[in-house]
């Protein structure tokens, strides 16, 4: 039977190792009738029918010692069929077969039409039946019978035949196929003028056609897509799947597509994943044309509940690995896939493999241009972060620097606000002359402590430094407590008593409130100024006095000219030098700084909110009045300053509201410093104080949070 089975797939060589190892066998009637036909079909299938001749009929004569009449009878229909025997009426499927090919031998008869119908029976009764070798070689020779006899069921007869070879071959080992392809009956088209079907032009065309498309598409979505509709129109097919292989190297679907190139969901997504994985795991395409039918599949359960019939799965590999399986079926057609249906999509398998490598890689790059952009946003934000950092380095720096070429020392003045730095370096120039110096600013700005760091860093600093408010005292005391007076000059005067000019000689004499002078003092006091020279009052003759005179004034002296309520004579000689102390309210960056100047000795500690609410309030009264707020709030409060600590005015008063120029303001410098407090004391409560994770939040770095922290006064925190 091996040796039979040889023969037909066209390998002879196999047949004939078949026939050594049956020769070798014991001897018998039986045997020897098998061994001689064996070696007569060989013998003929090599083109030697006169040798084969003889060898059919000695297998005759022993298969009728056998008693095997049915073989006897083929070996004499063999014969027959070369020329070498006589006409026998066909008893068996065999014999049938045999026979046509004897009729078709000889000229067209009256019997013909009988016989092929006969075949086409046959045909029907076997495929039924399973039995496709028969099915397919009677539906051939019954297509080649009603071909000569120009009768219409020969199309219908090569149909079967075609459809019937093909299971044949799909069940055939891959290195059998091309004898089957050489057998004498494998069909043909009918006529020998007949060219290739113009469908399969037609079919490549399209094939080309879809292929640039699929190579002008660059999103791999839209790729897997392309290829499984494409794979459904070269096919005629039902449905189509591509499956990949995840992670874990188990098939996944990833596109599910039918006829109409939608995408299908539900029951339909119901693939046969037996059949894709023996595709996939083997490297070679599997086809079926009856899935319900076939031994390969007869356990797969996926199989038999879809209700299969034509199913065709291509191995899809990159670069030499399968990567997944191209799937199609058919739930309606046997033999809906054929021979030129596998090689188109092998062919066209092997372009999808390019497409999606190319869709992979284009996806890739742009993944890693999207990381590269991220990552060149997170770069910038960090080199905004650094140069933000490097400017208030720089900041910091140029204050540094500009403390360090400060020629005195002015600890007592608390602040080092821009305002105030150029306020000091005034000072500088102005320390180390003799000039009269102006000093305006509004009440408790500190105008005599920078009276008191113009003497006390000066030349004169180790002699007297003298002051008076001339606001305080009465207009007819003033005179004789600047320039003394002699004995008996007034009632009570019963000793001669020096001035103030005269305690002061080789000092300074700072004069607070000047403004409030009497017309007749500003006379006697420009006198001073002009000659050095001065009286006592009831006394007669003049002293000198070597001062120099610092005045301090809350108001505009030169306005109180243009109004004549001051001296143009005496505001020329004292506006030689004026130094303008800016409020408060204009450098409120300095609070935090006072605050903590304040707070040295008693030890105690403002939270931030707190801190923020001092630096948020207006301060009319200036430094005087934050002094005394903090004073107030150190006594009253514990071991830390709350807001619940401040006066009420502060405590509750809205940052808006209090303002330089009260809610409408457009001020931007006090606006946007209330507001980096107010987010920075926000940032430090959510976060429990951690600076790191405040400064995220902010988005700043964390020195740079803690150069504001340090500007504002805003400690305690880690």
């Amino acid at each position: 039977n091996a040796g039979v089975l040889f023969v037909q797939l066209g390998d002879l060589e196999a047949a004939e190792r078949a026939l050594a190892r049956v020769r070798v066998q014991q001897a018998s009637p039986l045997l020897e009738g098998c061994v001689a036909a064996l070696e007569g079909d060989i013998t003929r299938r090599r083109g030697d029918p006169g040798r084969a001749a003889p060898l059919y009929a000695r297998a005759s004569l022993a298969f009728r010692r056998a008693g095997m009449h049915p073989l006897a009878v083929a070996a004499d229909l063999a014969c027959a069929e070369i020329g070498d025997g006589a006409a026998v009426e066909p008893s068996d499927d065999a014999s049938t077969l045999t026979c046509a090919r004897l009729a078709l031998g000889a000229p067209a008869g009256a019997g013909d039409t009988k016989l092929a119908e006969r075949l086409q029976q046959l045909a029907t009764r076997t495929a039924l039946a399973g039995r496709r070798v028969i099915a397919w070689r009677a539906a051939s020779l019954a297509r080649r019978l009603f071909a000569r006899l120009a009768d219409t069921r020969a199309e219908g007869a090569l149909a079967d035949a075609r459809r019937l070879f093909e299971e044949v071959k799909m069940l055939t080992p891959v290195h059998h196929r091309p004898g089957l392809d050489a057998d004498p009956d494998a069909p043909t088209p009918i006529g020998s003028a007949e060219t290739p079907s113009t469908s399969a032009t037609g079919r490549l065309r399209r094939f080309l056609r879809i292929n640039k498309r699929l190579n002008s598409e660059l999103r791999l979505s839209r790729v897997l897509e392309t290829i499984i509709d494409t794979v459904i129109e070269l096919t005629d097919a039902e449905r189509g799947f591509l499956l990949l292989k995840d992670a874990a190297g188990e098939l996944q679907v990833r596109v599910a597509r039918n006829i109409d190139q939608t995408t299908l969901d539900g029951p339909a997504l119901a693939v046969s994943r037996s059949i894709a994985k023996q595709a996939a795991d083997r490297g070679e395409p599997v086809i079926t044309v009856d899935a319900a039918g076939d031994d390969r599949f007869r356990e797969a359960l996926s199989v038999s509940d879809l209700r299969l019939r034509s199913v065709l799965a291509v191995p899809l590999a990159v670069k030499g690995a399968v990567v997944g399986t191209i799937y199609v079926d058919h739930r309606l057609r046997r033999g809906a896939f054929g021979e030129e249906d596998v090689a188109l999509i092998l062919d066209f398998a092997e372009q999808g493999a390019i497409a999606i490598e190319t869709a992979r890689l284009v996806a890739e790059l742009r993944r890693r241009e999207r990381q590269i952009e991220m990552l060149n946003r997170r770069l910038e934000r960090d080199l905004r972060a650094r140069g933000d950092e490097l400017v208030e380095v720089r900041q910091e720096l140029k204050e540094t620097r500009d403390a360090a070429a400060l020629r005195h020392d002015y600890k007592q003045i608390v602040g080092r606000s821009p305002r105030m730095m150029e306020l000091l370096r005034q000072l500088d120039r102005v320390t180390d002359t003799a000039l009269p110096v102006v000093i305006q600013g509004e009440s408790g700005t500190g105008k005599e402590l920078v009276a008191r760091a113009i003497h006390f860093n000066g030349a004169r600093r180790l002699r007297p430094f003298v002051t008076e408010n001339c606001a305080a005292i009465p207009e007819t005391l003033l005179e004789s407590t600047l320039f003394g007076y002699a004995k008996g000059a007034f009632t009570g005067a019963d000793r001669d008593t020096r001035g103030l000019f005269a305690v002061a000689d080789g000092g300074t004499l700072f004069l607070d409130e000047v403004a409030e002078m009497s017309p007749g003092m500003q006379g006697k006091l420009l006198r001073v100024l002009q000659d050095g020279e001065f009286r006592r009052v009831g006394g007669e003759k003049a002293q000198h006095a070597d001062v120099r005179v610092v005045v301090a004034t809350n108001k505009d002296l030169g306005r109180l000219v243009e109004q004549g309520k001051f001296r143009q004579d005496l505001f020329y000689r004292l506006n030689v030098v004026r130094l303008t102390l800016p409020p408060l309210r204009e450098r409120r960056e300095d609070v935090p700084l006072l605050v903590a100047h304040f707070l040295e000795r008693s030890g105690k500690r403002i939270m931030p909110p707190a801190l923020a609410r001092l630096a948020a309030y207006r301060w009319p009264g200036n430094v005087r009045e934050l002094e005394n707020e903090v004073t107030r709030a150190a006594a009253l409060s514990g071991a830390q300053i709350e807001i619940a600590d401040l006066s009420p005015h502060v405590a509750t008063g809205d940052p808006a509201a209090v303002e330089d120029a009260g809610p409408d303001s457009l001020l931007l410098k006090p606006r946007v410093e209330r507001l980096e407090r107010t987010l920075i004391h926000e940032a430090l409560a959510r976060h429990e104080g951690n600076q790191t994770r405040a400064a995220v939040a902010l988005g700043l770095s964390r020195f740079g949070l803690q150069k504001k922290l340090q500007r504002y006064r805003m400690g305690g925190t880690r």
